[in-house]
C-alpha cells in the first residue's frame, strides 16, 4: 500500500511539472498582417521608416511610425501619427545638431539666437508642413508572455519645401540679437543639416 502511494506521489509531481513547463513555455511566431490600407498588397516601402528623414524632389520628408491595440481605429490613429510626427520632425533636427558637435566651440545655450530656435524646435509647428502619404496596417504578432495579439500600426510622411524650412530657422535665429559668433554658428549647423539632407533612394537619379 505504501508502495503504491508513493508511486502515486511521483507520477502526481511529474505530471504537475510537465504542466507547469507547457504553460510557462512561450511560443513566439513570426508576425503577420491580417488587414490593410485600402486592401493594399504590401506595405509600401516608405512606412517601414528606415530612412527617418530625407530630401525627396526638393523638400524634407519626414515619416512617423506609431503603434496602437488591435481594436482602434485606423483613422484616429493615423491622425495621431501625422500629428506626432511635425513635433518629431523638429525634435529630429534639434536633436542632430546638439549631437553633431558644430555648436561645441561657442557657448550658445543662453545665447538668445539659441533659444529662439530652441523655442522653435519645441513648438511641433512648420509652417508650410504637409501630409505627403499615409498608411495602416492591423497585424498579429506575439506579446511578451507569448500570446497572440492585434496590433495597429499607422505611418505618416510629413513633407516641407527645403527652402521654407530653411527660412523658418533662419529667422528663429536672427530674430533676437545675440552674439555674432554665436548666430554665425547656428547658420552654419543648420546650413550643413539640410544641406546634407540624403536623396530618398526611390526618386534619386
Amino acid at each position: 500500500m505504501r508502495f503504491e502511494l508513493a508511486l502515486s506521489i511521483v507520477i502526481l509531481g511529474f505530471a504537475t511539472s510537465c504542466a507547469t513547463t507547457s504553460s510557462s513555455t512561450k511560443s513566439f511566431e513570426k508576425a503577420r498582417v491580417v488587414e490593410r490600407m485600402r486592401d493594399a498588397d504590401k506595405t509600401p516601402e516608405w512606412a517601414y521608416g528606415e530612412t527617418a528623414m530625407h530630401e525627396e524632389n526638393g523638400d524634407v520628408v519626414f515619416t512617423n511610425l506609431i503603434t496602437m491595440r488591435g481594436d482602434s481605429r485606423p483613422e484616429a490613429c493615423m491622425k495621431s501619427a501625422d500629428m506626432d510626427a511635425r513635433a518629431q520632425m523638429l525634435r529630429h533636427i534639434k536633436d542632430n545638431l546638439v549631437t553633431s558637435g558644430q555648436l561645441n566651440e561657442v557657448s550658445a545655450s543662453d545665447d538668445p539666437g539659441y533659444e529662439s530656435l530652441t523655442a522653435f524646435f519645441s513648438s511641433g509647428k512648420i509652417t508650410g508642413a504637409k501630409v505627403a502619404a499615409r498608411y495602416w496596417e492591423r497585424t498579429e504578432e506575439s506579446s511578451e508572455s507569448g500570446e497572440r495579439v492585434l496590433r495597429l500600426k499607422c505611418a505618416a510622411k510629413v513633407a516641407v519645401k527645403k527652402s521654407e524650412l530653411a527660412k523658418q530657422m533662419r529667422e528663429a535665429i536672427d530674430g533676437p540679437r545675440g552674439d555674432a559668433k554665436v548666430r554665425d554658428a547656428l547658420h552654419k549647423a543648420t546650413n550643413n543639416f539640410i544641406n546634407g539632407l540624403s536623396p530618398d533612394a526611390a526618386t534619386a537619379h
